[in-house]
């Protein structure tokens, strides 16, 4: 892909060379550049992530906590951890951080924790275990990074990173190497135990070789985070909002109320549906098929209903190519919300994954006559509560959760090429070296 937008601005400092010919991506390169842990590994495709870090978990019994990011996404973190400490999990929230001090003093009274609008006061303490991230996409790598450098584990929502910068998963995947933190990403539909067992069945050939598959996330109606027209009367940037601090690594603009709203109508800050919706299907795709990193990514799609200053598209169409199959087709939008159903299909058989209680497996009548469908019925169910339970669990474990930054690394690889192959026009191959791989 011959990127025609200047690498330094737009691709994270990567040459144009990075969307250029093939590189052949060893597994072995990329495990050199990581630090070789002590102890037993668990190993989704590329990257190894230790399973022994701190020996003792906390140095208390309770989880102290921080979280970062208080708005509706924040506050539904907040309210998960208070429904768990009540069912008796060791988890006390003790700080909390926002530039918008209305959101900030409305979380302090709901937790009665501490709280600062600069989160780095946050990260310099001392008795906090682990860090949540609600923040705007572009900032998860930058807090991601700082809060592991400062012995916090993180959990980070989706996506893991913000699309500009190619390098920035396995930027965030190596320091969680590094510094033996535990890492979950916000995708809570991964505690659906539905994704390991489809796995397993996978791998055991009852699907045979995978071919293709295909989930979609269409929504209609109005949705104000995607409105980027819509208002808050109550913030007063200088007063009670700080803008430039919000901001950030961000371009800097001037105060804009959509911006801030409704930031995932806007480049600077997310890629819209591209990377809010899709990291909730092909994150478990990804899990159920046990597949590694793409080959190439090619993506469509635009601005067709909503003519009201977005920059990101309401229609969303994504094609993604593995080395040797399968190929996955994602669809989003805010449009329309006739969704596509979720399949994966194989050689020997088709996976039907949200089929009441669990999935469904039917044999190709072609090449498996003979055969009976297999029924799958979940042992776990989602909920943003399991997906903290999980993640909690492995605060105190030192086991990798089960949305972990390894797994994060394969879906942003993917995702982040569509995105800028959607901005391109032109298909991205995968290059591990541009990538950081």
């Amino acid at each position: 892909m011959n990127n025609t937008q200047n690498p330094a601005t737009e691709l994270g400092g990567l040459s144009p060379m990075a969307f250029g010919g093939r590189r052949a991506f060893t597994r072995r390169g990329f495990l050199k550049s990581t630090t070789a842990l002590a102890g037993s590994v668990t190993v989704y495709g590329a990257l190894a992530i230790g399973q022994e870090g701190r020996k003792a978990g906390p140095p208390s019994e309770r989880i102290r906590y921080a979280l970062i990011g208080c708005g509706g996404q924040g506050n539904a973190h907040l309210d998960a951890l208070s429904r768990l400490r009540k069912a008796g999990v060791p988890v006390e929230v003790v700080a909390v951080s926002d530039v918008y001090t209305v959101r900030l003093e409305a979380a302090m009274a709901k937790t009665s924790a501490r709280g600062a609008t600069e989160f780095q006061r946050i990260l310099d303490r001392k008795d906090i275990d682990a860090i949540g991230i609600a923040t705007p996409d572009h900032w998860h790598a930058s807090m991601s990074i700082a809060a592991a450098e400062s012995g916090k584990d993180v959990y980070c929502e989706k996506p893991m990173t913000h699309w500009h910068d190619l390098t920035a998963p396995a930027q965030v995947a190596k320091t969680i190497v590094r510094t033996k933190r535990v890492m979950q990403v916000g995708t809570q539909g991964m505690s659906d135990s539905i994704w390991e067992q489809i796995s397993e069945h996978v791998k055991a050939g009852k699907v045979g070789k995978l071919v293709h598959a295909q989930a979609s996330d269409m929504r209609n109606g109005y949705i104000g985070l995607y409105d980027p027209k819509c208002k808050d009367a109550a913030i007063r940037p200088g007063v009670n909002l700080d803008w430039n601090r919000w901001l950030g690594p961000a371009a800097q603009r001037p105060w804009d109320p959509g911006r801030y709203l409704a930031f995932r109508c806007f480049w600077d800050y997310s890629a819209g549906v591209g990377t809010d919706f899709l990291p909730h299907l092909l994150t478990p795709l990804v899990r159920a098929m046990n597949l590694d990193f793409p080959r190439r990514v090619s993506a469509l799609g635009g601005v067709y209903a909503h003519t009201d200053g977005r920059e990101t598209p309401d229609i969303y169409n994504l094609v993604i190519e593995y080395p040797t199959g399968p190929t996955i087709y994602l669809a989003a939008g805010v449009a329309n919300g006739v969704n596509l159903p979720m399949v994966i299909r194989g050689t020997l058989a088709t996976v039907y994954p949200r089929q009441s209680p669990g999935a469904l497996i039917r044999p190709e009548e072609t090449t498996a006559p003979n055969a009976e469908d297999i029924k799958i019925e979940r042992t776990r169910g989602e909920s943003l509560d399991e997906h903290y339970r999980d993640f909690l669990s492995c605060v105190k474990s030192r086991q990798q959760p089960r949305s972990n930054a390894q797994l994060g690394v394969m879906v942003m690889a993917a995702l982040n090429l569509g995105i800028l192959a959607f901005r391109s026009g032109k298909a991205a191959e995968f290059d591990a070296k541009a990538l950081g791989l």
